[in-house]
């Protein structure tokens, strides 16, 4: 999926006698490997690799990396015994100073692009902030829990919440196809501190074991 956006250029003022810095063309931007059946994939932008993000396991981030602001070209490749190969590929516009995550998620044989918006402006005093993406193959609309609360429903593959204002706690959470509630993914005892902002990724398979199994991962956003 694209993102469009408009590009902020900063010109260089003059004060004092002296020309101020520019402001940085840059954003910020988080790689996610979520395809199932990966061992690790490497992450290249406009062709050259982006940095803490060469060797990135399944169900984990890059964390957010400078990169340049614009129109980029983004290739996920899968890393191991030696050789590397294509995986999936895509395209997201990045504008100056925000923040954006790119997925990869769905099968190895069968993967998926996403490429997101993240507001990272700060939750409410003694709140957090959460939102659930759906990353797996299976063909569901996932309903998204904290605690016994649904925070949202419906989230279809590949589809993402809102980041969603809670407050703070340790629960369990959960994400489940209401179709079929025994189809859940569960994770206990996790804590939401006052200030934070987490995803929560949906992936894997209700039919797969292992690291393959349908599951949930929590992402730092802060």
């Amino acid at each position: 999926m694209s993102l469009s956006c408009t590009v902020i250029l900063v010109a260089g003022l003059w004060g004092c006698g002296k020309k101020s810095s520019p402001a940085p063309s840059t954003a910020n931007v988080m790689f996610v490997n979520a395809a199932t059946g990966t061992t690790a994939v490497s992450v290249k932008l406009n062709g050259a690799a982006v940095s803490n993000a060469t060797n990135l396991g399944f169900e984990t981030s890059s964390g957010y990396r400078s990169v340049a602001a614009g129109s980029d070209n983004i290739v996920f490749s899968v890393v191991g015994n030696g050789i590397t190969s294509p995986l999936v590929s895509g395209s997201a516009s990045f504008a100056v100073g925000s923040h954006y995550s790119v997925f990869t998620g769905g099968l190895f044989t069968s993967p998926s692009f996403v490429a997101i918006t993240d507001d990272i402006t700060a939750p409410g005093a003694g709140k957090a902030k959460v939102r659930f993406i759906n990353l797996s193959s299976d063909n569901m609309n996932a309903s998204c829990y904290i605690g016994n609360t649904r925070l949202d429903s419906n989230i279809a593959y590949q589809a993402c919440t809102p980041f969603i204002e809670v407050n703070v706690t340790t629960d369990k959470v959960t994400m489940l196809n209401p179709a079929a509630p025994t189809v859940t993914a569960q994770l206990l005892n996790i804590s939401f501190g006052a200030g934070k902002i987490y995803t929560v990724m949906l992936a894997g398979s209700s039919s797969g074991t292992g690291a393959a199994a349908l599951a949930l991962t929590i992402i730092g956003n802060n």
